[in-house]
């Protein structure tokens, strides 16, 4: 790879927002069927390391923007003993702006915002697990082409920053400029983030969103939107709940970027305190639609890069402009979100290695006024529901399997890292 690149737009905002309580570090991760054997799994990530050149990077401090640079070391698996999404520290990390973590039949990778985004965290992970199985001696092949295999090079359309290439700045820019509720509690001590999934058949929740008339992901935005609005106090009801959802915007603009190349909508209303399930499913389907659309999209990308790309901007030193990124996250971006739900969607795998895979997780940090965040992906008809909190308070997420449940008439089974709950 060259020896240093530009972070791309998204990655630019991480570094300057990132602290130990907002530690922009998400998470996917994969069950195997057989424990996970640490020796092979070092073997295989090593080859793995060398097909992406842009996950082998250390972050460095520029005069106008941080970049990116190669990074020589050897990046260790490490055993999982924190819990998840927690700060990764470069320090005690060779530098590198991911983790790769076991825990018996699991194998996790963690990254921070700045290096990539889901799609191209699950890419790694898909070809880190299949190289695994690999040299675990199973018989594993990619017929079907799923798999960014080991043995070949990465291309230059997979380092390319692709919102430099779709930008427009004859776009006109979209504004949210109301206030979202925000959700309250106690925050951990000490500081930690609790994990609850849930599993669900996917092929019996797409049947059941599919009768509504809507999405999985509108469906389950509803049940959040819903599960929130009861544990309001009437005098909240005036707040919109919001959820914000990012948008994966490669298959709209024909991209093959493994860096970062998504936006984020928000979805959300004003709930009244008689107003029927029904009512909120078809208020947020009807967004979801507007708001994914390529149009809508464009011009999410030119609200967003609006500072950058502002000439004035350019010239000024990075702790200045560092600070007016973290206001505008505060004040323009957090603000304005109760709740972020990102669906991965389903992550298809070659046959001979989905037989070896129970299932799939994708976790995503709370931050101080989002202390809930949730995060959906589903494998071999196993479609995971996690939620992330750094709260003690566990009322909403309770409401929304319970809501689900009903709703939907499915059996859930849950599963809890069981962080900061005192037995």
């Amino acid at each position: 790879m060259d020896k240093w690149y530009k972070l791309d737009h998204a990655g630019k905002l991480f570094p300057a927002v990132t602290n130990n309580k907002n530690t922009s570090t998400f998470r996917v991760s994969m069950i195997l069927n057989s424990p996970v054997e640490p020796p092979i799994l070092q073997r295989a990530l090593d080859t793995v390391m060398e097909r992406f050149p842009m996950m082998a990077v250390k972050l460095n401090y520029g005069v106008f923007w941080r970049f990116l640079s190669g990074n020589e070391n050897r990046l260790l698996i490490m055993e999982e003993t924190n819990y998840p999404c927690a700060p990764i520290t470069v320090t005690e990390n060779n530098g590198f702006l991911l983790r790769v973590l076991y825990h018996r039949q699991k194998i996790s990778v963690e990254i921070f915002h700045a290096l990539t985004d889901g799609t191209g965290a699950v890419e790694f992970l898909k070809t880190l697990v299949f190289q695994y199985l690999n040299l675990a001696g199973e018989n594993v092949s990619d017929d079907e082409g799923l798999i960014l295999l080991p043995e070949t090079f990465s291309s230059r359309s997979e380092a390319k920053d692709s919102y430099d290439t779709y930008y427009e700045s004859t776009h006109k820019a979209v504004k949210q400029k109301y206030r979202a509720y925000h959700i309250q509690g106690s925050r951990f001590v000490p500081y930690g983030h609790n994990v609850i999934h849930g599993l669900v058949s996917s092929s019996e929740l797409r049947s059941i969103a599919k009768q509504r008339g809507v999405t999985i992901t509108a469906y389950l935005t509803a049940l959040l939107i819903a599960a929130i609005h009861a544990s309001m106090l009437p005098d909240e009801y005036h707040k919109p709940i919001m959820v914000t959802i990012p948008v994966n915007l490669r298959k709209i603009f024909n991209s093959k970027s493994l860096r970062n190349f998504f936006t984020v909508v928000n979805i959300g209303m004003k709930v009244t305190e008689d107003i029927a399930f029904s009512e909120i499913l078809a208020e947020v389907s009807n967004q979801l639609k507007e708001r994914t659309s390529k149009n809508y999209l464009e011009k999410t990308i030119t609200e967003s890069m609006k500072f950058e790309k502002n000439l004035a901007s350019r010239l000024v030193p990075i702790g200045i402009k560092e600070l007016a990124i973290r206001y505008g996250f505060d004040h323009l971006g957090e603000n304005l979100k109760t709740i972020t739900l990102t669906n991965i969607g389903n992550v298809k795998l070659p046959e001979s290695m989905a037989h070896h895979i129970d299932a799939m997780e994708a976790t995503i940090y709370p931050t101080n006024k989002s202390p809930i965040n949730c995060a959906v992906c589903s494998v071999n008809n196993q479609l995971v529901i996690t939620f992330a909190r750094n709260i003690v308070e566990s009322e909403i997420i309770r409401e929304f399997f319970y809501l689900l449940s009903l709703q939907s008439g499915l059996e859930v089974q849950i599963v809890s890292n069981n962080w900061g709950i005192r037995l």
